[in-house]
């Protein structure tokens, strides 16, 4: 797939507002933008690249892609639910939930994992979450949920270099300030000598 730098925006991330055209799956992650307003996954053109189409984003939309029968929630419908015996699921936690990372034995011998962040969009405050709250929080607009590999073992130098280099792409990629502060700069939290 190839297009003039002239006409492609590059390096754009989505936080859910496209799905792939191919299986209507919510898409977050880089992509570019033609300039005829097409849109693709990968932060520039490649063969791997697939299309996206907008999501509609408007609340009636949002409302009918839950994962639950919507006439089992919320206050308004209690009396059904207990009418026709159905249970009511709780509401989604649209909240970060602080998390700190227990790692294993089988974790350390793999020598990587993946640690799951959010911030708020305005303004630079962030959290370290758990995996089902980072799916959760997809669902809240004012987060930017990201996620990325952190290295456990092997040389101490090596470690530090790995991941400095991964929190500067990602700080670069996805405008994330300070999100090296939050981390205090160290990389070689959680690290094992091997």
């Amino acid at each position: 797939m190839y297009f003039p730098k002239s006409k492609i925006e590059t390096n754009l991330y989505s936080d859910g507002e496209f799905q792939l055209r191919s299986t209507g799956k919510i898409y977050y992650g880089l992509y570019f933008k033609t300039s005829n307003n097409e849109y693709f996954t990968n932060a520039e053109p490649s063969d791997t690249s697939v299309p996206l189409l907008p999501l509609d984003v408007s609340s009636d939309a949002l409302d009918s892609r839950e994962d639950y029968d919507l006439r089992f929630v919320g206050e308004q419908n209690y009396r059904y639910s207990v009418a026709s015996s159905q249970p009511i699921k709780p509401p989604l936690k649209l909240e970060p939930i602080p998390y700190y990372p227990i790692i294993s034995q089988e974790t350390y011998k793999l020598g990587k994992f993946n640690r799951y962040f959010t911030k708020r969009k305005n303004e630079n405050l962030y959290y370290e979450i758990d995996f089902s709250n980072s799916v959760e929080l997809l669902r809240n607009p004012m987060y930017l949920i990201f996620s990325f590999p952190w290295i456990i073992s092997g040389e101490e130098q090596d470690v530090i270099s790995a991941n400095k280099s991964t929190v500067d792409t990602y700080m670069r990629q996805l405008q994330i300030p300070a999100f090296n502060l939050f981390l205090k700069d160290n990389y070689i939290k959680f690290w094992k000598p091997s």
